[in-house]
């Protein structure tokens, strides 16, 4: 059997796993969302304050990007088969245990942490997994029914979170995601039981102190990012420059900050992270900017991320076929010139109809479908292919940081008076919309440095680009 038949009955194999692995990636997103909606109920069973019911979430961020940094890393050397099943597995035990576990919160956190342990899977592997067993055809293609999919899960998740908190009970959420446990089967009959040949040693065990460092660093930085006091970014900088110097004396670190020094490494991660970053940020600005200038429910601004989902669901399933026919390049700056308008409809027409808010809103989340696979297929193929899981790790960690600082900044944007004034014409009349508007015209610009930064970091990578 020569070694093209090889690769094709590998493929097609991995072909018949894939609507598994998509449906893992649904189950994570779709558990986030209800978690995120049931929130004050946890609270008000628990008695407990916005900021203490906040370490749910705080947590289970930590974990997940910590989680999905340790998957990334080992996705180079550990077969795809190992890596899912741990994942799946844990994701699964994780839901059990928070129903078992239910009665007290702390322990409700340690039962969460688990199952995101399990679920960073997806966010670790996922896109590394695409670019070294899919051929280049596919990539965009899987990429693009991947984000399609996320889209649904995240409405499906608020809805089914906001029915089950008015009509149930809260605790009936956490035995939904066990569910993901029928995907196990598939994953160890049809993955890859080995790791994609590279040439290389085989790999060491991941150094623990390394990952015990990793941890506290990436905790602190967050805390500095959200309390911004000398004191935590004191202590922030301190572990940082503590990890650069175990990672320079233990073998096999989780992040190994040589990898830094890869060409487009930092570049491209960090054009990804400023366009994903104007994302979390507006998501996050969006129900202050309804409940600002409209008179609406919190109901009301739930509803309209439906129909901005079920849109983006639809574009995410063609946004594949979109990026391998135009191409990746051109892919990317179709989705930025998409959510361009987006902010440009929310800046000028914020304070007018709510319509034009309902227009707006899809035509982000469309945007967003359209450049997810033609930017994850095109930054890991200008990785070089030994090292592309521990690139993506950086990627990650860099996106996770770049997120939080922009929407920290978006915070202090809402909170400060300098930018409640008319700078630009729009429909409101109100300090409010002058506030909004000229945030979502930030937001624009950011998007037109993020399309620039794109075309100058990534000119001269081929597109199909396929490293042996």
């Amino acid at each position: 059997m020569t070694e093209k038949t090889t690769e094709l009955n590998e493929e097609s194999l991995i072909l018949k796993a894939m609507p598994f692995m998509i449906f893992i990636c649904f189950m994570q997103v779709f558990s986030d969302k209800m978690f995120g909606i049931v929130s004050p109920d946890i609270a008000k069973t628990f008695a407990l304050s916005p900021a203490q019911v906040g370490w749910l979430t705080t947590i289970a961020s930590l974990v997940f990007g910590v989680g999905g940094a340790i998957y990334s890393t080992l996705s180079d050397d550990v077969s795809p088969r190992k890596l899912f099943t741990i994942g799946t597995t844990m994701f699964g035990i994780g839901s059990i245990l928070m129903v078992a576990l239910q009665f007290n919160f702390w322990l409700i956190i340690a039962a969460r942490s688990v199952q995101v342990a399990g679920a960073a899977v997806i966010p670790g592997c996922f896109v590394v997994f695409v670019r070294k067993y899919l051929s280049a055809d596919k990539q965009a293609k899987y990429l693009g029914f991947n984000t399609a999919m996320y889209q649904l899960s995240a409405a499906l998740g608020a809805v089914f979170g906001g029915v089950v908190s008015k009509y149930l009970s809260w605790q009936m959420t956490m035995i939904v995601p066990v569910i993901v446990l029928i995907a196990l089967p598939a994953v160890r009959k049809y993955l890859p039981d080995k790791a994609k040949e590279t040439g290389k040693q085989p790999a060491e065990r991941i150094n623990v102190v390394s990952v015990v460092i990793f941890s506290v660093a990436f905790a602190l930085i967050l805390l500095a990012i959200n309390k911004n006091t000398w004191l935590w970014w004191g202590a922030a900088v301190a572990s940082v420059v503590i990890y650069a110097i175990c990672s320079r004396l233990v073998k096999n670190p989780i992040i190994d900050i040589t990898l830094f020094k890869i060409p487009k490494l930092v570049t491209g991660s960090l054009v990804g992270a400023i366009v994903y970053g104007v994302q979390m940020s507006f998501f996050f600005v969006f129900p202050f900017l309804i409940k600002a200038n409209y008179d609406v429910s919190s109901a009301t601004v739930g509803m309209m991320y439906l129909p901005a989902n079920i849109c983006a669901f639809l574009s995410g399933m063609s946004s594949g076929f979109i990026t391998n026919k135009i191409g990746s390049k051109k892919g990317f700056q179709l989705g930025c010139i998409i959510i361009l308008l987006s902010q440009l409809v929310f800046g000028f027409f914020l304070g007018g109809n709510i319509i034009f808010m309902w227009i707006a809103l899809v035509l982000f989340g469309v945007g967003y479908t359209v450049i997810y696979p033609a930017y994850n297929s095109i930054l890991p193929n200008s990785l070089p292919n030994d090292v592309v899981g521990r690139c993506m790790a950086v990627n990650n960690l860099l996106n996770r940081l770049i997120n939080t600082a922009m929407i920290a900044v978006a915070g202090v944007l809402m909170s400060g008076t300098s930018l409640a004034r008319k700078i630009i014409p729009i429909m409101g009349s109100s300090k409010n919309s002058f506030l909004y508007s000229n945030i979502c015209f930030i937001f624009a610009l950011v998007i037109i440095v993020g399309m620039v930064s794109y075309y100058f970091v990534f000119r001269d990578v081929e597109e199909d680009k396929q490293v042996a």
